[in-house]
């Protein structure tokens, strides 16, 4: 089955989401679908796990995302769901790397979709603090109110997250309450979309990309989402002209027939300090 280029014109698309990432994509969806994005009632996405650990995650980013859209779509009763998932890890020292995937499903097509982006975050990682003046150091570091924050206290080996905290008045009385009862306390960024306007911004860019993604149609089969499924390695060096392992072209594809196009990168040649001979 496949749709005419105004594939998604009038449908209603529920974002699984109980932190308001459906205003994050109303608007590309709005002006280059003309589809409208609402979130369903009574969702708890924290059943597949929360960034404070207090819900452990155990499913896969993309596995998480694809339960929270199908839960989603049942509670709307609707064939076409979205559903983001984020990860942040401390992987390079002091730096966050920030993971954000945007998955798309169609049940009237059988299209399941995911746009992507690895970056740096520029929040940094949780702080011990052992002081509730510490705490709102630290939260004003990362910029709260604005940036929420969580404080994650640990006793006996149980994780509890106190969320919601808006006042720095407030963020000293609990940080007090918990390190006087003899938990350990560390002050996290709070990640959740409507808490975090840094990730607001990445999945907004992301819806973005999926609805113009899906406003593209596969030049094979005329399905709509055409667009990026791999990347190619093998960028020559310019100095020596070995193959590298720099991205020398994206692949583009359906989700539904095998038809593929390479999209060359504007670079045509990769610094030599990427290539393994001319600096091994």
């Amino acid at each position: 089955m496949t749709r005419p280029p105004a594939a998604y014109l009038g449908t209603h698309i529920t974002f699984a989401t109980m932190h308001g990432k459906e205003h994050l994509a109303r608007e590309a969806f709005r002006h280059i679908l003309g589809a409208t994005v609402t979130a369903p009632p009574d969702l708890d996405t924290d059943q597949f796990g929360t960034f404070a650990g207090d819900i452990p995650r155990i499913l896969t980013p993309r596995d998480a995302a694809r339960a929270k859209a199908r839960l989603g779509m049942q509670i709307a009763n609707t064939p076409y769901g979205l559903a983001s998932e984020g990860s942040f890890s401390a992987r390079f020292g002091p730096q966050v790397e920030q993971m954000e995937i945007l998955l798309f499903i169609d049940d009237d097509l059988g299209l399941e979709l995911i746009e992507g982006t690895l970056t740096t975050s520029p929040l940094p990682g949780g702080s011990t603090i052992a002081t509730p003046l510490r705490a709102s150091e630290f939260a004003r570091a990362l910029g709260f109110p604005a940036q929420g924050v969580i404080l994650q206290s640990t006793q006996d080996g149980h994780i509890t997250a106190h969320k919601n905290i808006t006042h720095l008045d407030e963020l000293q009385r609990t940080a007090e309450a918990l390190l006087a009862n003899g938990s350990t306390v560390t002050v996290l960024p709070d990640y959740r979309a409507h808490r975090s306007p840094s990730r607001a911004d990445t999945i907004r860019t992301l819806c973005n990309h999926m609805a113009k993604r899906l406003a593209t149609e596969c030049p094979q089969c005329r399905t709509p989402g055409f667009g990026k499924v791999d990347v190619e390695h093998g960028l020559p060096c310019s100095h020596c002209g070995e193959a590298t392992q720099v991205i020398a072209a994206d692949i583009h594809g359906c989700g539904i027939c095998p038809h593929r196009a390479r999209i060359a990168r504007t670079e045509t040649g990769a610094d030599p300090t990427w290539c393994d001979y001319c600096n091994p």
